[in-house]
């Protein structure tokens, strides 16, 4: 009789829904479809989003009373249905620590481990080799397998920590959900996102003042979740003159609102492997985004425009070129929507997963 593999996933379940989150809902549907898998899932999802905000009390005591909490219960699964392999994200900081314990955890008990890089802060902080650095080096030394989501942080990690079995697997998305791809032209830019300072919202709408003068037929959507204290300092320090804001959204309508735009743009400061340049890929949208984390590695080969961070004066300049080309755009759209279908979808990057755990069996 055929034995299904038995994994464990030490993730955050949503809510809150974030990047790492919405990754498990994706794959949790394909495991279930697939009827390959046992599954089960230590939820690591923090009390709140950063974006409500999180008192020292919060980071540090509760946090550490979770880790604690989360140990027995990994004790109690392999005590109970030992998993074949166990698969741990994480987002760096100070859940490092938890990560680390469990990892000591499963090679006590002898499970094998993969240790999922899910942010892309790995080759700078290695670089300035801070304490966040020394401990997820501790953390990877101690996993089986050690899976990295862009090229910087596997090249990082193989430069670094040469002894630690490290690869390098893409994020996935599934497009079955996704609505049908919009021809028609809306002369509309979107971001999507955290409405915080680190995604470059502020660069953004600095830069959006100038393309606005010149092009005021055009109008720039954002869409996502702020703080009532944040949006107003952003009102009362930047135009919002062609600002269409449309808060936070379902996922539905997030997508339906991308798909009727015609640029997105994330000039965000850090990112691991952005899901919504995954969706804005998928709906063969032209992309400007920030070369950090995945970015580059997915906007490869001419499917999107490269901006540096922190560059109100470059995200003007690749808006407006993109604005007054319409052959570009649709040659970038189309460009990355192919790479999309070759490389990230669900089921290619799954079978990139089970070649990984069946090499740890």
């Amino acid at each position: 009789m055929y034995k299904k593999m038995h994994l464990c996933f030490v993730a955050p379940v949503p809510p809150p829904y974030g990047g790492i989150g919405n990754w498990v809902l994706v794959l949790k549907k394909h495991i279930e479809n697939s009827n390959r898998i046992e599954m089960n899932v230590i939820d690591t999802a923090p009390i709140s989003r950063n974006l409500d905000g999180r008192s020292l009390w919060q980071r540090v005591v509760v946090q550490g009373v979770q880790m604690l909490s989360k140990r027995r219960e990994l004790n109690h699964l392999i005590s109970n249905n030992r998993p074949d392999v166990i698969h741990i994200t994480t987002s760096g900081q100070l859940a490092v620590i938890r990560d680390i314990l469990l990892l000591k955890t499963a090679k006590e008990k002898g499970v094998p481990t993969v240790y999922h890089i899910r942010f892309g802060r790995i080759k700078e902080i290695a670089q300035k080799n801070t304490r966040e650095w020394k401990l997820i080096s501790k953390a990877m030394l101690l996993a089986t397998e050690v899976m990295a989501i862009d090229n910087t942080t596997y090249n990082a990690i193989q430069q670094n920590l040469p002894t630690v079995n490290v690869v390098c697997v893409p994020n996935p998305i599934d497009i079955s959900n996704l609505p049908e791809t919009a021809t028609s032209s809306s002369k509309i830019i979107m971001f999507l996102g955290w409405v915080i300072k680190t995604k470059g919202i502020e660069e953004l709408l600095l830069a959006w003042e100038k393309v606005y003068k010149e092009n005021d037929d055009w109008r720039l959507r954002i869409v996502g979740p702020a703080k009532a204290e944040y949006l107003d300092y952003l009102k009362s320090h930047y135009s919002f003159e062609g600002v269409l804001y449309e808060g936070e959204k379902s996922h539905n309508e997030a997508m339906d609102l991308l798909n009727s735009s015609e640029i997105f743009i994330l000039p965000s400061y850090t990112e691991g492997f952005p899901n919504a340049v995954l969706e804005a890929m998928a709906l063969s949208k032209a992309i400007i985004a920030t070369r950090v984390g995945a970015i580059p590695d997915m906007l490869a080969e001419n499917c999107g425009v490269l901006i540096n961070i922190d560059d109100p004066e470059e995200i003007a300049i690749a808006l407006k070129t993109l604005i007054a080309d319409d052959g570009r755009r649709r040659t970038i759209g189309n460009n990355a929507y192919r790479k999309l279908c070759n490389d990230y979808t669900i089921e290619t990057v799954f079978d990139r997963y089970m070649q990984e755990w069946k090499k740890l069996l």
